[in-house]
């Protein structure tokens, strides 16, 4: 099992906390049932002059223009706060950096985190819970995506706000269907379809793949997802502390033979979720090598852009639910990234962040930047808001993920994971699929990955004191 530098700061960050005297958060539900901390509302109105705060983020250029946008008009609409934006580059960057801010107090007042790391901060006992502010300042979350609320609340706390989310999505070049015989209005809605599909294009040489498979372990979540089953065990982790994986199935030996006979039959190309091939199952479709891939609708601006460029004027790009195993009683998990308010800040910093989280969740923040970035609106509001509603009608693909999202089922498996070293267990899944694609058995990855995530899941729990 391969550990990456977020798992090293994070260990490091555990005997921090344990040198300072901070208690650990115990396993089970009583982790997330302690008395919430108060809301310091009080502490901005006392403030004197501007309280200055600092939020991380890691948008990339067009959407982090946007932001930057949201930020100057923020500012410019009081005199309380001003926000101060630092691009911390990626999710992984964030998190690491966040972790390693434990122990020498360089930390923001506000963090926008990755869906992924839930656990891993609620541990850091370093946060203000949102819902402590939500109940002091009687915050309305009714006219939210419940989906979206659900997701980053752990039995019944919601620990950070929402902010930008959106959803895995089928890609695929509508020319290519037609040259392949396909109608391209009929794109595939499960694992077998999209299979027959690559088969017809390979057969009729419209491409030397029919799919771009990225070696994304956040996919077999999805796919685990879409088959209306939990991830993890503790009802995905939301009751009490994720233990053990529970993916090593039925459904999951479907998706890992799926993925072992779509390279071995050559109807897929593959690439890695990491380093300079994070792209290619993209950028595959422009350049022919394959017509399909599934990836996160987050990059519909830039592949909006590429396409308005006239460097691919071939292409015809579709977009589409994500498919996932034949069953039909399942739905996808809310991707991307929320706001974590940091109680090392002062009250009034404290106070501040909450000002400007809640800016954010606002109906007007949430047209803005889903209009600018094709991030789907959190707030049913914004999602009717005229620049939203003239973005879909000009561009029908970014209102699938939102469609997909909205209109899936809300239970335990859609609620998605909530996993302590959540790296460990990606790095797990990545490295047998790799095993698998290289000459390894379907049967023996699965097994192989549900082991080894299981002791990633368990040696964390055991250092933190789960």
């Amino acid at each position: 099992m391969r550990f990456g530098k977020r798992f090293v700061a994070i260990a490091v960050a555990g005997l921090v906390v344990a040198a300072t005297g901070m208690v650990a958060v115990p396993a089970g539900a009583t982790a997330h049932r302690a008395k919430l901390p108060k809301c310091p509302l009080s502490a901005l109105d006392k403030a004197k002059g501007t309280v200055e705060i600092t939020m991380w983020h890691s948008m990339p250029q067009a959407n982090e223009e946007t932001l930057q946008k949201l930020a100057d008009e923020f500012n410019s609409s009081q005199d309380k706060v001003h926000v101060n934006l630092v691009n911390t580059i990626s999710y992984d960057e964030t998190i690491t950096k966040y972790v390693a801010g434990l122990s020498t107090g360089d930390l923001p007042d506000v963090a926008q985190i990755g869906d992924g790391d839930t656990q891993t901060m609620i541990d850091t006992q370093s946060i203000l819970p949102a819902q402590s502010c939500v109940k002091a300042d009687k915050f309305d979350l009714s006219g939210h995506l419940k989906r979206v609320v659900d997701y980053y609340t752990v039995n019944k706390v919601l620990y950070s706000m929402p902010f930008n989310v959106s959803g895995q999505v089928l890609y695929y070049d509508q020319n290519g269907f037609t040259a392949a015989g396909l109608d391209p209005n009929k794109p595939p809605t499960t694992l077998d379809e999209v299979m027959e599909a690559s088969q017809a294009i390979v057969d009729k040489g419209v491409a030397p793949a029919g799919y771009g498979l990225k070696i994304e372990p956040g996919l077999l979540e999805q796919w685990i997802s879409k088959a209306g089953k939990p991830y993890v065990d503790n009802n995905n982790g939301r009751s009490g502390r994720a233990n053990k994986t529970l993916f090593n199935n039925k459904t999951g030996l479907e998706i890992f033979t799926w993925m072992k006979a779509m390279v071995d039959k050559g109807l897929a190309t593959t690439n890695s979720d990491e380093g300079a091939t994070v792209y290619d199952n993209l950028l595959g479709i422009g350049n022919g090598t394959h017509v399909m891939t599934t990836d996160t609708s987050a990059s519909l601006g830039t592949i909006d852009q590429f396409l308005s460029s006239g460097q691919y004027p071939n292409i015809k790009l579709g977009v589409a639910p994500m498919p996932g195993p034949n069953a039909k009683n399942g739905g996808v998990n809310v991707d991307g990234a929320s706001l974590w308010i940091v109680n090392k800040s002062t009250p009034e910093k404290q106070a501040a962040a909450w000002e400007w989280a809640k800016f954010l969740n606002s109906e007007e923040a949430q047209a803005t930047w889903a209009a600018g970035t094709g991030y789907l609106p959190i707030v049913e509001a914004a999602a009717q808001s005229p620049e939203v509603q003239a973005l879909w009608a000009r561009l029908p693909g970014y209102k699938v993920a939102y469609d997909q999202l909205v209109n899936g089922p809300s239970n335990i498996a859609t609620a998605g994971p909530v996993i302590g070293d959540y790296t460990g267990v990606q790095n797990a899944v990545r490295e047998a699929w790799q095993r698998m694609l290289s000459g390894g058995s379907a049967k023996a990855a699965l097994k192989e990955a549900s082991q080894n995530a299981d002791a990633a899941m368990q040696q964390y729990n055991s250092r933190v004191g789960g």
